[in-house]
């Protein structure tokens, strides 16, 4: 297995500033020379170090005599080494990122299998909600018309209620739009393109590719003795943090009808049960329930026969330690204070093939306006006047 090592030769000198790699290869004999489906993914590991410093100065000072002895005079104190390895260490002490950051490797991994999945519509959700639907269609008819006939008579007021939006009544019109004619046009447009690929075929072999993320910020105030004693001073550390996940998948489709099936929602009943629950597309808002069964038969009729996955970290830490300046005892202690900075970035590439089994339902931490207003709706249409009860 090749590599390269700039790291390590300087890695122990005190300097200003020092960066260097570790890497580590795999290499396939003949790989130009082989088909396409018979290529590879070749392990690859690249870690990046850098960190620099500043120049310290610590002495004690014997007022009378003026006689000055140096434990550091305007040098650089640590190694390249011992910069990272300090980070690392006070990165897990002082920060959540060894847990913060396994949630992409999860989700980019799902996001990936939806994707295979290529849902269109899910016929036995549309045919159990028919009558919702229909009901919706009819009422809303009906609600344009009496709105017509109120503006003929010159009834504004009329015309605003029939169509939901007076101040009472705009919530009604905000979910008959998100959870009734927004999926309605989607299952429309979703069986347009299964029909259409009836006639343009699904390509036989195609690729998907899923990428998440996360970033964190951090950050640590710490106490330490001064130097002379005396009471403790603060050293402010900062922490910035970036995980980003890749998945790419070779694809074939192995037994097309069966493909088919599950696009059209009809090989996934435990999918089916759970989107006719109540309310359970507000549980996905904060938990992708409803992704992780479409994963489950994601690769009924597919099969993958190459995979890869990819991630990339990058950790920083920056310090600072301010001056001091202490007189005891007939001595001046003095401290010149230290900033210092330190940063890894790593990348990693392996052969990866999924496992739907494997995976879980991942969380989600972003709410935004347009679920804000979607929950308040939801709270004001279901809030009983009188009794205080949802």
């Amino acid at each position: 297995m090749p590599s390269q090592d700039t790291w390590t030769p300087g890695m122990t000198s005190k300097v200003s500033h020092y960066d260097g790699r570790q890497r580590t290869w795999v290499i396939t004999p003949h790989y130009g020379a082989l088909g396409k489906t018979n290529k590879p993914v070749n392990g690859y590991t690249d870690v990046h170090y850098r960190c620099e410093q500043a120049r310290k100065t610590v002495y004690k000072q014997t007022i009378s005599t003026g006689s000055i002895a140096y434990d550091f005079n305007n040098v650089y104190v640590t190694t390249a080494q011992s910069l990272i390895q300090d980070m690392q260490a006070r990165g897990a002490a002082y920060t959540t990122w060894g847990t913060d950051k396994l949630v992409v490797q999860n989700a980019c991994k799902l996001k990936a299998l939806t994707k295979v999945a290529d849902a269109k519509v899910n016929v036995a959700v549309a045919l159990a909600e028919a009558h919702k639907t229909s009901d919706l269609i009819l009422d809303t008819a009906n609600r344009i018309y009496k709105a017509y006939r109120a503006f003929r008579r010159g009834d504004l007021k009329g015309v605003a209620q029939n169509l939901n939006i007076t101040p009472k009544r705009l919530h009604k019109s905000w979910l008959e739009y998100k959870y009734g004619w927004l999926p309605l046009l989607m299952d429309v447009k979703g069986a347009a393109e299964f029909f259409a690929q009836q006639h343009v075929v699904r390509s036989p072999e195609f690729t998907v590719t899923a990428v998440e993320q996360v970033l964190k910020t951090y950050s640590k105030v710490i106490s330490v003795p001064t130097y002379g004693g005396g009471p403790n001073h603060d050293i402010s550390i900062f922490y910035s943090a970036l995980n980003v996940a890749k998945v790419k998948l070779w694809c074939r489709l192995d037994y097309r009808p069966t493909s088919e099936l599950q696009q059209l929602g009809l090989t996934n009943p435990l999918l089916v049960a759970w989107e006719l629950i109540p309310f359970s597309f507000v549980f996905d808002w904060f938990v992708s329930v409803g992704d992780y069964l479409t994963g489950l038969t994601a690769l009924n009729g597919v099969n993958v026969y190459r995979g890869m996955y990819s991630e990339t970290e990058t950790f920083a830490e920056s310090l600072l330690e301010p001056a001091t300046s202490r007189t005891a005892s007939g001595l001046l202690w003095s401290h010149s204070g230290t900033s210092a900075q330190a940063a890894q970035r790593a990348y990693n590439r392996v052969s990866y093939i999924p496992d739907p089994l494997l995976l879980y339902p991942p969380a989600k931490n972003l709410f935004n306006f347009n679920k804000l207003v979607t929950s308040l709706a939801l709270i004001q249409g279901n809030f009983k006047r009188g009794n205080g009860r949802l």
